[in-house]
């Protein structure tokens, strides 16, 4: 009997080339940020990733050239699931509340969703130190988020008052800066503290940063 060649584009067991590529992409994804977020990205292979996806290693490379492209696709879709957390809990919020209210609502599916320790991990340590390209998108990821939250709570305190002494993006890279040191401190500490009073601390540092506008 001959043993089954896979073919690249050719269906094979019922599955088209497309969907084998998309399951196998998706193995690769999923492994990495269980990889990644346990082992660390420094500790991680392309055999020990492909062992843990259950593909073949040399599929690794008909989907990413190096270990730091996987970093940066499983680092895409965790920031991803974050800012959906966000932008889902802004459709459905209710601002009768005052600033604070408003914050924690915002902020209670985000801190929900860093409780999962490798999306954690991942997002606050691996992507740290690995290339200037990774880092380069860690700051501008985190800006953009900044950026995107506290655009939301202005609109409710009004526009920022210009001029020399108020800048906008700083404003926006001190809100997540809290937020995000906030994160990774709740993560290494092993989630200590209770979601809740994670998420009513920084929602009143929110607050307080964005409640002088209205005046």
């Amino acid at each position: 009997m001959s043993a089954t060649i896979d073919v690249p584009g050719r269906a094979y067991g019922g599955e088209s080339a497309a969907d084998r590529d998309d399951r196998r992409r998706r193995q690769l994804l999923d492994a990495g940020l269980r990889v990644f977020g346990s082992v660390g990205y420094r500790a991680a292979t392309v055999r020990g990733l492909c062992r843990e996806a259950k593909i073949a290693d040399r599929h690794f490379y008909q989907y990413f050239d190096k270990t730091e492209d996987l970093l940066l696709a499983v680092y895409a879709e965790c920031i991803a699931h974050l800012t959906d957390s966000v932008s889902e809990a802004m459709a459905e919020v209710d601002p009768d509340g005052g600033l604070g209210s408003v914050a924690r609502q915002l902020l209670d599916p985000f801190f929900r969703v860093v409780e999962d320790p490798h999306l954690a991990r991942v997002v606050w340590m691996e992507v740290l130190g690995v290339s200037p390209r990774v880092e380069q998108t860690y700051l501008t990821v985190m800006h953009e988020f900044g950026v995107l939250l506290l655009g939301y709570l202005r609109t409710l305190a009004g526009e920022v008052p210009s001029g020399p002494d108020m800048d906008v993006d700083l404003l926006a890279t001190a809100a997540i800066g809290g937020i995000s040191h906030t994160a990774m401190t709740w993560y290494q500490s092993g989630y200590v503290a209770e979601r809740r009073i994670v998420v009513a601390t920084i929602a009143t540092m929110l607050a307080n940063i964005v409640a002088p506008l209205t005046s």
